[in-house]
């Protein structure tokens, strides 16, 4: 194991809102489907260690290896980020909900608070996604009715 350098440890820093709300989904999934953290890296060819750092948000996850966990548990890549408790605003900041702060995540520039979808509108377009495909579409006829628009 190395150690981490000063540079890598302040990165880790600015990106721990996002990485420990993350571990803890994918835990959360896992625990749900009753998976050991053994079985989950014997699953993604890791380490229970290793997986565990991930679920821990001391190690972030690759996207290589957050796409793996989402075929094994079967579950959409953009669900694991639905309501996690962050918000991009403007100039790169972000908000931990419930917190009232407000910190600057580099790399994060340009993405305004406007177009995120609010937690809500994640929390229907994540149960819609479970139905079946007529139901889809009957759940979308639904939504237009209500916002009085036609139909196309």
């Amino acid at each position: 194991m190395t150690k981490m350098d000063d540079e890598e440890r302040e990165d880790l820093k600015r990106t721990r809102h996002i990485d420990e709300p993350l571990g803890a989904r994918l835990r959360a999934l896992r625990e749900d489907r009753g998976l050991t953290q053994a079985q989950m890296g014997h699953e993604l060819g890791i380490s229970a260690n290793q997986w565990g750092r991930h679920e821990s948000g001391k190690n972030r996850v690759p996207a290589a290896r957050l796409w793996q966990f989402c075929k094994v548990m079967n579950v959409d890549v953009a669900a694991i980020y639905e309501g996690l408790p962050f918000q991009i605003l403007r100039d790169g900041e972000y908000s931990v909900a419930g917190m009232g702060e407000r910190e600057w995540a580099p790399g994060l520039a340009g993405h305004p608070a406007e177009a995120a979808p609010q937690p809500l509108v994640q929390r229907i377009g994540a149960v819609v996604r479970q139905l079946p495909e007529a139901r889809q579409r009957t759940a979308l006829a639904i939504v237009r009715a209500l916002k009085g628009e036609e139909e196309g």
